[in-house]
């Protein structure tokens, strides 16, 4: 994977060291075709990667289809008009159980001529979501958590509209708003998340992971993760053990 030649190795080299030191930032840098390059350790453990596996996927490769949609359209925007996106608030869920609140940089890359060429960002956790969420998002963050806590009892987008007390039509919106995502996507987001965490780390079988994660049903579940995942529960549980 050739990087623009507006990027010098040696300076490059140095930037990269330096987010080797900080654990809990994301660094990475993109191609035009949206391709990661470079990335930074704390990158490779949070998609739990070697670096090298990382060197030429898109975020389509490594999280969920709505996530990644959301991400690669926001690179899209800094390809394309050159503009910086600072300190987005993002509610980050993996394939592998985690769910949390970061704010996100990305910057185009230019080169000599003013053509962006690439783009590099930093991802970092908001540690203490409470405190600070801007307040636009605090509200919303309490309803997030509602859907955490009650994944298990099979909670569908009706039951988050009655509980914040507002239509689908605007829980919708909201949603959308601070994630680019419906509620519906949301929740099939964390369920899968929920569940590829289990499947990794636990010795539930199949039927006790779906109803764990709020399938109605172990083929219910075994549907919804090939389509998302390209492949079996079973099958992915023993490729990460």
């Amino acid at each position: 994977m050739q990087l623009p030649d507006s990027i010098h190795e040696g300076a490059l080299d140095a930037v990269i060291s330096l987010f080797e030191d900080v654990q809990d930032i994301l660094f990475w840098i993109k191609d035009r075709d949206l391709r990661i390059v470079r990335l930074n350790q704390a990158f490779a453990d949070r998609v739990k990667l070697p670096q090298a596996d990382i060197i030429g996927k898109t975020d389509a490769e490594l999280y969920f289809p709505e996530l990644a949609r959301v991400f690669m359209a926001d690179d899209q925007q800094v390809m394309q008009t050159g503009q910086a996106i600072r300190r987005k608030v993002e509610l980050l869920t993996n394939r592998w159980g985690g769910v949390e609140w970061r704010s996100t940089t990305k910057l185009p890359i230019f080169d000599n001529h003013g053509m962006v060429t690439a783009t590099t960002g930093i991802s970092r956790p908001l540690t203490d979501a409470t405190e600070k969420l801007p307040p636009e998002y605090r509200a919303f963050s309490r309803l997030v958590d509602y859907c955490r806590a009650n994944l298990t009892d099979s909670i569908d987008v009706e039951q988050i509209a009655r509980h914040a007390g507002m239509s689908l039509a605007t829980l919708t919106r909201r949603f959308r708003r601070h994630l680019g995502i419906s509620p519906g996507e949301f929740l099939s987001q964390l369920r899968l998340s929920r569940a590829c965490q289990l499947l990794s780390d636990s010795p539930l079988n199949i039927t006790e992971i779906a109803l764990e994660c709020g399938y109605d049903s172990p083929a219910a579940f075994s549907r919804a993760f090939r389509r998302q995942m390209n492949m079996a529960p079973r099958d992915y549980q023993q490729k990460t053990r």
